[in-house]
This record gives structure tokens, sequence and C-alpha cells, in this order.
């Protein structure tokens, strides 16, 4: 069965119900996404964002930080939160989904990622490194308590693309094939958990550059070239149009 790919607006991606490939499309076909919230109100819309932003504060301060510590840090009573969310479980879910439907708007926003596969993961990096950097808090308690499934489903999105763009600079010679892309790209996500709780600990303070940069040495490009190929990249997102950047699509 062929899926239908559709681009879709922004606003839409939560409601998507697929994955996003390496061009930017979302599929029809299912996916691991977790499903939207139902539709709310705008001031319980306001109370679920606010909670969750409240959520990340206080577990980034505490992981073991009670629903009653989330209340007062979001400004609410307690019965505001359990009625978004009725357990710590559904609030670390929470987290998770508002994580996830993050990294897939990030895939469908702006311009189409460079026809360039170096070019094109850089630019993925450094794209989606304040999403990694703000939902970090995920690391230091969600594999523990939602297991490591969880986190390798909240990547599904932003997997499907690298892999397409490793693939493909591997048939260009860009790349080096001394193992399968997949593979590769199953180590670059354990590094990045690893660069994100460096993050966490105040080591790496950049804005994805050292993240960027260390993709793509893993990749077999010298890291004096890798350098340079992710400085390109931020002028880039300044200027998709420059030569060399030419979109896909």
């Amino acid at each position: 069965m062929v899926a239908d790919r559709t681009r879709l607006p922004v606003s839409d991606v939560r409601s998507a119900g697929g994955r996003v490939g390496e061009d930017g499309f979302v599929s029809s076909e299912s996916s691991t996404s977790p499903s939207p919230p139902p539709q709310q109100r705008p001031q319980a819309r306001a109370n679920r964002a606010r909670i969750l932003e409240a959520a990340i504060t206080a577990f980034a301060a505490d992981p073991d930080s009670s629903m009653d510590e989330v209340a007062r840090a979001a400004g609410v009573v307690r019965r505001t939160v359990y009625s978004h969310f009725p357990n710590r479980d559904a609030l670390i879910e929470g987290l998770v989904a508002e994580a996830s439907a993050a990294i897939a708007v990030s895939l469908v926003t702006g311009p189409p990622l460079p026809e360039r596969p170096d070019l094109a993961l850089a630019v993925l990096a450094l794209r989606t490194w304040p999403i990694g950097d703000r939902f970090r808090v995920l690391l230091s308690f969600a594999r523990r308590e939602l297991g490591e499934d969880r986190i390798h489903d909240l990547l599904d999105p932003l997997r499907a693309t690298t892999v397409g763009n490793v693939e493909r600079g591997q048939r260009d010679g860009v790349f080096s094939s001394y193992l399968p892309a997949d593979l590769l790209v199953a180590m670059d996500e354990g590094m990045t958990l690893t660069l994100l709780e460096r993050a966490n600990q105040g080591v790496i303070n950049d804005r994805g550059e050292t993240f960027a940069t260390a993709s793509l040495v893993l990749l077999g490009l010298p890291p004096e070239r890798a350098a340079d190929i992710v400085a390109e990249a931020a002028r880039w997102l300044r200027d998709p149009g420059e030569p060399g950047g030419r979109s896909e699509g």
C-alpha cells in the first residue's frame, strides 16, 4: 500500500497521525507519536501549557517533585493539575508528548532541508538542539519511570529523516560506510543523550554547534571540515537561499 504523503501546515502536525520522512512530508501511516490532547477551551489550554512549563522547571530542580510542587510552581491549585494529568505518570507522558510534537513541528517548519546531506544534517541538528535542550529534564527520570522504549519512540520522526540523509550521504561518498546508516544513527542518538546530560550539568552551553559537529565527525568527516559545515549551516538558517544550500523539493 502506498502511503498518502502530504506536507502539513504546522498547526496540523499534532494531529498528523503519521511520520515525517527525510523530505519533510508526513505519511498517513501509523506512527508511535502520542495522541494529542482533546480540544480544550483557551483557558484550559493555557493552564495545561503553564503546568507543563512548571513541570519542566520543577523536575529539573528535583526529579522527585510531587504534583503539589508542580501546582505551586504553575500558580494553580492542585485540582487544576489533576484535571489535566490524573497522576504523575500522566504528567510525564504529557512532557514526552510535548517534546514529540515540538520535534515534528521542527521537521515541517520553514524551508525544506538543504539538498546536500552533510549540510542537511547540520541544519537539522541546529534546529532540533533547542528542543532537546528545553526537554533535557526528561533524561533525568523519563527513562527510569517510562522506560528506554518511550525515549526511543520519542525520536522516531527525527530518526527517519536522519537515516534517510545518512544513507544518501553514504551513496554519494560524503559519509563513511564503515557501519550501516541505521546503526550510525543509533550511535548518534546515544551520543545526543550524553551531550544533553552534559548540558544539564552546565558543561555544554552553546546553541547546538557541539552536537552538530560531533554528529558529522561520527559519520566520518574530519573535525575541521565538520566545524566548517556547521558554520555554513548556521548561515543557511539565517538565509536558506545562499549558494551551496539549495533546498530539496
